[in-house]
């Protein structure tokens, strides 16, 4: 069983109140036009420590790169193209005339998206617990996996010039038990803190207002 890592600190619960009150807990992130092009998902090999893949098992890149086209899609406001068979890297765009003219031509855009993952793993997670009192008192282990999936999206027009930088993160925990889990639901715990991570990216991108008509 696997469970969303919330949390019921008061304090927080406030600010989240606090900031739904004056409009804050609203705001978007604007970026122009009503079509987009994911390009690149990469994610530096000197950050893949806590990254356990099971033979055949999807990569995190993959995982959420097919995330964030479903999440945008259901969203509604925009088109998205999954372009990064085309091997076009942000860099590319506006100085590489072959490689950006291919692309335009293959898969035309208002934006085209670059994506870093700073962080994607389900790392193996344990604590003791001490349940009863006095004499009959006992202490157990539990273990579970905990998810977290930090996302850098940058949107750059065709010249590559940087029209809006977001970074979210999204987490997910498996549920705690007194004995370690298996491989199979690390992969699937991992599977939903990215999941979590492009569905808070998707909800706060939009069009202008003008664009939304």
């Amino acid at each position: 069983m696997i469970r969303r890592l919330t949390t019921s600190r008061p304090g927080l619960a406030l600010l989240a109140l606090g900031l739904l009150g004056t409009g804050c807990a609203t705001t978007s992130t604007v970026v122009p036009g009503r079509t987009m092009t994911l390009i690149d998902v990469q994610y530096p090999e000197s950050r893949m420590s806590g990254v356990v893949l099971a033979p055949g098992e999807e990569t995190p890149t993959n995982r959420f790169a097919r995330a964030l086209v479903r999440e945008v899609s259901n969203e509604g406001f925009y088109k998205i193209t999954d372009a990064r068979n085309l091997g076009v890297r942000p860099g590319d765009l506006g100085k590489d005339a072959a490689k950006t003219g291919a692309l335009v031509q293959s898969a035309p855009a208002d934006a085209y998206l670059g994506v870093r993952l700073l962080d994607c793993a389900a790392r193996p997670t344990s604590a003791t617990e001490t349940r009863g009192s006095g004499p009959s008192a006992v202490t157990v282990t539990l273990y579970w996996f905990a998810g977290e999936c930090t996302a850098e999206l940058t949107a750059f027009d065709a010249g590559g010039r940087t029209i809006k930088v977001l970074q979210r993160s999204g987490r997910w925990e498996s549920s705690r038990q007194e004995r370690p889990d298996s491989s199979t639901m690390q992969g699937q715990v991992l599977t939903n803190a990215v999941d979590d991570t492009a569905r808070r990216i998707a909800r706060e991108i939009r069009p202008s207002a003008e664009e939304k008509k």
